[in-house]
């Protein structure tokens, strides 16, 4: 039997995760995430669903990153009822997790519609509140690792441990005949796995691609300390803040952890780490009871007295007065939550440091500001960029292009094909043509937004669907409102360096031509 597969979302981007299954009358939909990005992405999560979600029977999370599971509640609130199967730390974690973005999304909504330069214009619209991330977490069936379940009938489903974050799963999926593995986000340690069937080949597997063009120095977690080490010492030796944007899952427990080690061992002062982050707290507690983070020896990095949680948004405030301090805040890509708060007080300050420690999506602040910007755009204001700005990949959660490959190899024989999705261009391309080196394995297929695949055993899939539409378009590597801030901000010098106002004029008038001829 033919089945199809339909790509929603992570296709020629890495955000937005979503597949949908359609086999012998049964209709599965595999993670469904949220567009994170340039504004031009962010606004496809306000697109209506290219799917019926009332005819959904089952959907399948692989982890409770937002760019999987974010927009879950819109199911919800379209009116499916599908139960929503995922490991048990999964099932706990999204709770904190899409509760804290209906509130962001509410307070986002409200400042948003509030700016000058909003007015007379649409209000923005909140995708779900809390009561829909209420009904949604209550259809939640969790799963353990290597356990076979049916989530309808026909449909065989088993979680294996992706290595990515707490409770990350890639998917063995067995339906009509065939199998299928999504890898979901992998991790370096998913690589070295035996991920193989039990009993003979996958027709067809879908590997994220998000590292797929880079390949990582490997530092063992002493390594990865020490350099911690030299970073925080450098930064505080400026007299200012240490700025981390840290994901509230997984990045900020693991880095709160190295931070402790340090201070303990004497290889850094005790320095005060503010943690300002609600959602960081919850999930904090619900890593306590899975065992998430340790650290041998050491007091729990959640325990520390020199780690401060912070809960209200005056305890938040209150850190303005403050020089000196390791300051973690969400969002990891700087696309909302409180680091942008922490942004407009520190990136004009020359001894103040912004530490990257994850991966940033193009056309995000964070990307901005990782490739050199001299000025950006938040909340509607410009702030020119005086602050140290330091890059440091050692955390990530992804496997790196070499580790991809490996995952990919140990898949071998794959008797269909082979999809690439959740990466960028350059990564895309770059796997994909050293994927031909795996034997036993396909060329690859790039999937774009909105194709359709029929899948059948042992055969080379067929593209059965045109794309809604390409990706690249609005995966920006630096979004139009932040080249027009820093344009405007360097406006006034520039025009006072001409030698003279009627030379100020024709700038001017020129700018004003253009725009009225592109109208």
């Amino acid at each position: 039997m033919a089945i199809d597969l339909i790509f929603h979302g992570a296709a020629g981007t890495v955000t937005g995760s979503c597949m949908e299954l359609k086999a012998n009358g049964r209709h599965i939909l595999i993670d469904c995430g949220m567009f994170q990005g340039s504004r031009s992405l962010e606004a496809l999560n306000h697109e209506p669903l290219p799917f019926d979600p009332t005819t959904l029977d089952a959907v399948v999370l692989t982890h409770a990153h937002l760019d999987h599971s974010g927009r879950l509640p819109v199911l919800t609130r379209a009116g499916s009822s599908a139960a929503i199967w995922c490991t048990p730390a999964t099932a706990k974690l999204i709770d904190p997790l899409l509760q804290d973005a209906a509130k962001l999304q509410e307070a986002d909504v409200h400042r948003r519609n509030k700016r000058p330069d909003r007015a007379g214009l649409p209000p923005f619209q909140r995708l779900y509140d809390a009561n829909d991330v209420k009904r949604t977490v209550k259809r939640a069936r969790p799963l353990d690792y290597d356990v076979w379940a049916e989530p309808a009938p026909g449909v065989e489903i088993r979680f294996r441990d992706a290595h990515h974050i707490l409770g990350s799963a890639s998917l063995e999926l067995r339906i009509d005949g065939q199998q299928l593995l999504f890898s979901g986000d992998i991790g370096s340690g998913a690589a070295d796995t035996d991920h193989r069937p039990e009993a003979g080949a996958f027709d067809h597997i879908v590997c994220e691609s998000t590292y797929g063009d880079r390949d990582r120095l490997l530092l063992s977690p002493e390594e990865r300390r020490a350099a911690l080490a030299t970073i925080v010492s450098n930064a505080m030796s400026r007299g200012g803040n240490l700025l981390v944007p840290a994901f509230a899952l997984e990045r900020t427990q693991v880095v709160l952890a190295d931070l402790v080690t340090l201070f303990a061992s004497g290889q850094l002062p005790s320095y005060p780490v503010y943690v300002d982050s609600p959602l960081a707290e919850r999930i904090t507690r619900t890593y306590r009871n899975f065992g998430g983070v340790e650290v041998d020896g050491t007091p729990s990095p959640f325990e520390d007295a020199n780690v401060h949680f912070t809960q209200s948004a005056t305890q938040s405030k209150s850190l303005n007065r403050i020089s000196g301090a390791i300051i973690l805040a969400g969002s990891g890509m700087c696309n909302g939550g409180r680091i942008r708060h922490h942004l407009i007080r520190n990136l004009s300050r020359p001894d103040s440091t912004i530490l990257f420690v994850g991966y940033q999506a193009h056309g995000t602040l964070g990307s901005v500001l990782r490739a050199g910007a001299k000025s950006v755009r938040i909340s509607g204001n410009d702030f020119n960029v005086l602050a140290h700005i330091e890059t440091f990949d050692a955390y990530s959660a992804h496997a790196d292009h070499a580790a991809l490959l490996r995952w990919i190899a140990g898949c071998a024989p794959v008797r269909g094909s082979l999809f690439l999705d959740h990466g960028e261009k350059a990564a895309l391309d770059r796997l994909a043509a050293d994927a031909r080196s795996c034997e036993g394995i396909a060329p690859a297929i790039i999937p774009a937004l909105g194709e359709r695949f029929t899948l059948e055993a042992g055969m080379a899939a067929r593209r059965t669907g045109k794309p809604r539409l390409r990706a690249e378009a609005l995966v920006a590597a630096q979004d139009w409102r932040n080249r027009y801030a820093a344009l405007s901000s360097s406006l006034e010098g520039r025009l006072m360096a001409l030698p003279s106002d009627e030379a100020r004029e024709r700038v001017l008038r020129s700018i004003e031509e253009a725009i009225g001829n592109a109208a």
